[in-house]
């Protein structure tokens, strides 16, 4: 506990039952550090019940060839958190390799058994938590993020849609809503990748009047998807043929590369570049679209109103590779 502590006390303020009569050990009112250095309290009230695997029961050893991490806990405790409107998160301590392990119990209980979990006559049941979800920085950030839903729905009076993408993007469409006051540009360059299972995605933007170099705004990998499915994950985006694209990319294998048609689900037809097989690289422009417009005076509302901190011209990284899923 003082481990989990120390670990916690680094993204909020802990709290406590005075008795031992909630089922859940140990809770965490989230915060976010705002460029000042001062943290601003969320509407994120997080709730953990601890357990801990000793290594004489699980050493580095066995745990090294383990998909999971078993526990077992109360049958009564699972109905009470999965009948909660605030999550409960399983946290795991593995001694044996010093690593916390996180699982939304309420989630795992609705996958597994659903309402049927009421009616389970058992004293216990097995949890099983995985090795590719630790209680890191990672972890912490996305609890803020998918708890961020319910303040911002309030401030916002809008569809929970609308409001996931803002919570997802809502840097990216500053910088797209802002662009003709800050004269500023935006393309994408899209790899299909042939030689890997991924698509991958370049969202830039230059300053025009000041001749500056593209900058990268978010690099975008998706596992097993096209250029369609990347439309589909931004539908506040407008893309486009773009004639003023001019490709930087240089391919040299002894004779020209050839030009492969892409069409845009608008039916614009892009041109890309085989790149000796590894990947076909399309460059097309895009731009905020109608819900885009949208979006972008929500997310003015939201850092008129403090609940949002921009960052002009900082890079992203996004996956959505199946290795990258967390159960947070």
């Amino acid at each position: 506990m003082a481990k989990f502590r120390n670990l916690a006390a680094n993204f909020g303020e802990i709290v406590q039952y005075e008795n031992d009569k909630g089922a859940r050990d140990i809770g965490l009112h989230l915060t976010e550090k705002r460029k000042s250095g001062s943290e601003r309290v969320t509407a994120a009230l997080i709730w953990f019940q601890m357990k801990g695997v000793m290594k004489e029961t699980l050493p580095q050893e066995k745990y090294e060839r383990a998909e999971f991490v078993r526990v077992r806990l109360m049958t009564a405790h699972l109905k009470f958190w999965f009948l909660q409107p605030m999550s409960t998160y399983l946290v795991v301590y593995v001694e044996s390799v010093d690593q916390f392990l996180i699982l939304n119990l309420q989630r795992y209980v609705e996958d597994r058994w659903g309402r049927d979990i009421l009616y389970l006559e058992q004293e216990t049941a097995i949890v099983e938590v995985s090795k590719d979800s630790p209680l890191d920085e990672q972890a912490f950030s996305l609890l803020l993020e998918r708890s961020n839903l319910d303040e911002w729905k309030r401030a916002l009076d809008a569809k929970d849609e609308e409001v996931r993408l803002c919570i997802r993007d809502y840097n990216l469409v500053w910088h797209f809503g802002t662009a003709d006051v800050r004269d500023a540009e935006h393309q994408i360059i899209f790899w299909d990748w042939q030689s890997k299972t991924r698509a991958q995605l370049f969202i830039q933007e230059r300053l025009i009047e000041a001749g500056s170099e593209w900058v990268t705004l978010r690099e975008h990998w998706q596992h097993m998807s096209n250029v369609d499915d990347l439309q589909d994950m931004y539908t506040y985006l407008d893309f486009f043929a773009d004639d003023e694209c001019e490709g930087e990319l240089s391919w040299d294998e002894g004779e020209d590369s050839p030009f492969i048609q892409l069409e845009l689900q608008n039916g614009q037809a892009v041109y890309g570049e085989d790149c000796g097989g590894e990947f076909i690289s399309y460059e097309f422009g895009v731009r905020l679209n109608d819900l885009g417009q949208r979006i972008f005076e929500q997310v003015q509302v939201l850092e008129r109103i403090g609940l949002i901190e921009l960052k002009e011209g900082s890079g992203e990284f996004v996956s959505t590779a199946p290795w990258h899923a967390r159960d947070v």
